[in-house]
């Protein structure tokens, strides 16, 4: 178990990589910008541009990366997962829903009421001859 001392160490770290790359991202888009709007008024070659945007924004994701994680990695998200797949095994067609909204569901419904009635297809009717159109 860690001490409150540990953890307040380990989260003002985690705090303070997340206000850097807030920083880095702000820079980022401001830069972008600015050099985009050169590229325009200065007609630069795209490339310059290009390289510098691509390049810094590959740092920025990777920064990403670094301070909040790979999305869909963490513990959490697993077993979140495992219990929709293992919902899913039990009735395929039932769905969850929030605490709040299932208690104001049906309790039963039947599978005709869910489907959809629609009317039946007609023909459209052409006023026109296809030599009409070029």
């Amino acid at each position: 178990m860690l001490t409150e001392e540990e953890k307040y160490k380990i989260a003002s770290e985690k705090v303070r990589k997340m206000k850097k790359f807030y920083k880095h991202l702000s820079s980022f888009m401001f830069t972008s910008i600015f050099l985009m709007i050169l590229f325009f008024f200065l007609r630069m070659p795209p490339w310059i541009t290009f390289v510098v945007v691509a390049g810094w924004g590959i740092g920025i994701a990777s920064e990403a990366l670094e301070v909040f994680g790979f999305p869909g990695s963490g513990r959490s998200w697993e077993e979140r997962k495992i219990e929709e797949e293992m919902q899913k095994l039990e009735d395929p067609y039932v769905t969850s829903f929030p605490e709040d909204v299932s208690s104001e569901l049906p309790e039963e419904t039947s599978k005709d009421e869910d489907r959809l009635e629609l009317p039946d297809y007609k023909p459209v009717r052409r006023n026109w001859d296809e030599s009409d159109f070029v």
